[in-house]
């Protein structure tokens, strides 16, 4: 029996980030990781080796803006706090300028992983007048183009569902109300699906 491919999102993408970057360097403190993290949302890349850092006042920097590269020379990740007053010692270690663009590439990687992930798309309308739930991620609109006493006197749902399983079962009020097979699309597909679903709405 094939096993489920594990559901990646963008929370858990960041923690794998996270946990890889503390297994890299076992010896640095939670205090290390923080500023990291801090100076996370501060990265730009330029291109695959070359990235800029936003420097903090409050993390120590002096400079507004650090590039961080990749040298092949050295085999490792370069910043321009090295070649400081005080960059010798960091120069030995690493830098937390550094230690961000390594989360920032992780976190990326994940990510772009995540979108290749396929999952199963299933789409129905049913008669409910329970609550509406499903094997997955179940994104529900009336099935109406005006809501009136004819809608609630016969409540018609038009359901999306986004599931890692292959059948999708649709229930309401606990019992099952529509079953099908899902349609296997890549993940990116399924996030376009349920735009499209809610565009209709507006």
């Amino acid at each position: 029996m094939q096993k489920p491919t594990p559901h990646i999102t963008p929370s858990n993408a960041f923690k794998k980030a996270i946990e890889d970057l503390k297994t890299d360097f076992p010896g640095k403190s939670n205090s290390w990781i923080k500023r990291a993290l801090l100076r996370l949302g501060d990265v730009k890349e330029v291109r695959e080796d070359l990235y800029v850092v936003e420097g903090r006042r409050e993390l120590g920097d002096w400079r507004p803006l650090y590039q961080v590269w990749w040298s092949s020379a050295e085999g490792r990740w370069l910043c321009t706090c090295y070649y400081t007053q005080f960059g010798l010692r960091r120069r030995r270690d690493i830098c937390t300028h550094v230690a961000a663009v390594m989360l920032f590439r992780r976190y990326k990687r994940a990510l772009e992983r995540a979108e290749r992930t396929t999952v199963y798309v299933a789409e129905a309308v049913v008669d409910c007048r329970g609550r509406i739930s499903a094997n997955g991620e179940a994104y529900v609109k009336p099935d109406a183009d005006k809501i009136d006493l004819t809608f609630f006197a016969s409540p018609r749902f038009r359901v999306l569902v986004i599931s890692r399983q292959r059948r999708i079962a649709v229930r309401c009020g606990g019992y099952v109300v529509y079953e099908a097979e899902g349609e296997e699309v890549p993940l990116a597909v399924a996030k376009f699906l349920v735009a499209k679903f809610h565009e209709s709405e507006d």
